[in-house]
Formats: C-alpha cells, structure tokens, sequence
C-alpha cells in the first residue's frame, strides 16, 4: 500500500510539473504579444501579422525592451509602432508589409537586428492570430510555431 501511496505521489508531482510548463505554450507568448488595435491596423493596410517567441541570452535590464523595439522597427517593412515586446512571457509581435519585406527575408532580418542585444526569435505565427480549428490547424494562409535553424 505505501508502494501505491509514493507511484501516485510522484505520478501527481509529474502531472503538476508539466501543467507548469503550459504556460510557456504558444498561444500564451502570443497573448502576451497581441495588441488588437495593432491588428485591426495591419488588416486594414493589407499589412500582415508575425507573432515570434523571443529569447534572451543574458539577462533582461530596464532598456532591453525598448532597445529591441527600436532595432526592429528600423527594418524596412515593419510598421512603425507596431512591435510589441512582452519579456517575461518571451513573446514579440509586429505588424509588416510582405511586399518590402517578404517573411523569408523579414526573419533574416529580426535576426540581425536582435542578435546584438543577446536575443534570439523563433517564428510561432505569421497571419492573423485567430483560434486554431477543431484539427488543431490554423486558419487558411496562416503558418505557426517553426523554429528558425
């Protein structure tokens, strides 16, 4: 009987510790990143959405957010004023025109752009970030959660 008691104690330790870890999910680092007036805008110009996991290599201080704001919004295509950076959660969102800056060459360049303040993307979303369907797939025209190698 106290051979049950401990597996169950453990398994439960194990449940509790992997639902911790959900809130690191994607749909958290792009809730945390989502400005609704920033989509609206970027829908509205035909501009599109990228929602992008955002790591950090040393630790955050007071001017590392604006710092990656103000390196990412110098990239030509980013609508200015659209990114938004959310530390704690490790999430980054910004409005851009694919026509100057197609997301292939667009993710080339957030990577130049951030690597000097000791950060690193990931791409989570490009598109609008509408619920997934019931199969688990985004809607039409949208790709998500790839890492960059």
């Amino acid at each position: 009987m106290k051979q049950v008691a401990t597996a169950l104690a453990v398994s439960w330790m194990a449940v509790a510790t992997t639902a911790a870890a959900c809130g690191y999910c994607v749909d958290d680092k792009v809730a945390a990143a989502y400005d609704h007036a920033v989509v609206e805008s970027a829908l509205a110009q035909g501009h599109e959405m990228a929602f992008l996991s955002l790591d950090l290599a040393r630790p955050a201080t007071r001017d590392t957010q604006a710092a990656i704001q103000k390196a990412i919004e110098r990239i030509p295509g980013v609508d200015r004023g659209s990114v938004r950076v959310a530390l704690e959660a490790g999430g980054l969102s910004l409005a851009f025109d694919p026509k100057r800056a197609p997301p292939g060459r667009l993710l080339d360049a957030l990577d130049t752009a951030v690597a000097p303040l000791g950060a690193r993307i990931s791409l989570l979303r490009f598109g609008n970030p509408g619920p997934a369907n019931a199969a688990g797939r985004a809607p039409p025209g949208q790709v998500t959660a790839r890492t960059r190698p």
